[in-house]
């Protein structure tokens, strides 16, 4: 079984301001460019389930996204409803900590979904926000697991430094791995899912979470980011049951980035865990 945990498709309605946004923020950087925002697709859910079965995913875990918090309900019942049309979807929902974080929970968990995802970089929120502490204490009896977008702020800059006007001006704090391993270890029962390799453009900062149980990494987008000896060396040293497969499509071309996953060296017990086994154990 391959199952691809982390992807993203947007309403229809949506594309046109996504699409000026991308441009504004990365058009100076060439479409080959590893570390430039742009979509693979035109970014619909029916591009993406096409752009999976092609593929020969068996299933794949939509990440619905928004940082308006009165959303949450309208795309976590969108969520709800592709799973019901394409059997091959496991819906996750977007909680925002500053909305009504009890009542979007229950929702999320009448609707069937699987999991919550947080951005807080798009959200603009840090990991002791208020909200965040409810959720995590609300989180437990639901069973449901955290996908949490990371990013390493001076790892960021450094790498896309025409963006720092952006960080100035909004005050970007990131997510990165001390504030990870502090929200981690207050909330055990919580299981994490620490996106794009624990902590995107900082993965010399990862030893705070290399020893926590409840704290997983998923390697969505960072293909061709990191050496990939260097991201076998990070799978081994955190232990294979707790790295999980995810292309981050459409901001990767799923195809592309099964080709370079396929490359790394690994053995074939480490692929089926990472593919299939370890997200299968959080979600079912």
């Amino acid at each position: 079984m391959f199952i691809d945990a982390h992807t993203h498709a947007f309403l229809r309605k949506d594309l046109g301001v996504l699409n000026r946004r991308l441009t504004m923020l990365d058009d100076v950087l060439k479409d080959d460019d590893p570390h430039k925002w742009r979509l693979h697709g035109d970014g619909t859910l029916e591009d993406l389930v096409a752009r999976q079965r092609s593929l020969g995913a068996d299933r794949f875990v939509l990440l619905p996204m928004t940082g308006k918090p009165a959303r949450v309900g309208e795309l976590n019942r969108w969520s709800a409803e592709a799973a019901q049309t394409y059997p091959e979807v496991i819906p996750f929902a977007i909680v925002h900590p500053a909305g009504d974080v009890a009542a979007d929970l229950q929702a999320a968990v009448a609707l069937g979904l699987k999991g919550v995802k947080l951005h807080p970089f798009i959200q603009r929120f840090e990991l002791d926000h208020p909200g965040v502490q409810r959720l995590f204490e609300l989180l437990p009896e639901t069973g449901l697991p955290v996908v949490l977008d990371t990013v390493y702020i001076r790892g960021l800059l450094k790498a896309k430094p025409h963006l720092e006007w952006v960080v100035r001006m909004l005050n970007q704090q990131g997510c990165e791995p001390t504030e990870i391993a502090a929200l981690a270890a207050a909330h055990p029962r919580v299981p994490i899912i620490a996106a794009h390799g624990g902590s995107l453009y900082g993965w010399h900062k990862l030893d705070p979470l290399m020893e926590l149980d409840n704290v997983y990494f998923d390697i969505s987008y960072i293909s061709y980011l990191i050496e990939p000896a260097r991201l076998v060396e990070i799978i081994r040293t955190k232990g294979v049951e707790r790295i999980i497969y995810g292309s981050d499509s459409p901001w990767r071309d799923p195809a592309k980035f099964r080709a370079w996953f396929d490359e790394l060296e690994l053995g074939p017990e480490e692929r089926r865990a990472i593919t299939a086994g370890n997200i299968l154990s959080l979600i079912d």
